[in-house]
Formats: structure tokens, sequence, C-alpha cells
């Protein structure tokens, strides 16, 4: 069972993730966010702001999203296990950029 996990859970991700659900950002894909609380996959539905923000340990945007991984992350970033060297997080809606 454990090493049927990964297939199903990417193909899961990556299908529900491209079909499914609602968008934060314009990324000129089809990427979405599936579900609002997404403790089902860790985080990992929230496409459509991964997509966006790539780098971003948090994958939640908006305040009714909530990234159980990003969660733990914190924690243990608290406890001293791990340490975070890219805090940035994802921005909704996006920043207005000043034209130059």
């Amino acid at each position: 069972m454990h090493f049927l996990m990964g297939p199903i859970h990417g193909a899961i991700v990556n299908w529900c993730g491209h079909k499914y659900g609602y968008v934060n950002f314009e990324n000129g894909d089809q990427s979405r966010n599936t579900l609002p609380f997404d403790f089902v996959t860790m985080g990992e539905l929230f496409q459509n702001n991964h997509h966006k923000y790539g780098s971003s340990p948090d994958f939640s945007a908006r305040w009714f999203e909530i990234d159980p991984t990003w969660q733990m992350l914190k924690l243990l970033a608290f406890l001293r296990v791990v340490k975070i060297r890219t805090p940035q997080r994802v921005a909704y809606p996006e920043p207005l950029r000043k034209a130059a």
C-alpha cells in the first residue's frame, strides 16, 4: 500500500489541481485550488497558488486557506528542528506593482 501512495497522491494532485476548483491568480495555465481546507493532501491541492509562487513554503493565500504542511514547518522551526530559509509567502490579492 505504501508503495502505491506516491503515484496515487501525484495523480490526484495533478488531475484535480488542474481540473477542479477556483483560481486566485491568472498564471496563464490551468492550475486551480481545489479545497479551501486542504487537509486531505496536506496543502498540495493549492496548485494555483503554488504555480504563482513556486518557492513559497506556504501554499495558502486567502484567509480561509490553511496549508497543514506550513503549520508543521513552523512548529518544527520553533522547536529548532528545521530552519526556514525561504520565508516569503503567497500574497493575495497580488500586490500592485509601481510603474517605472
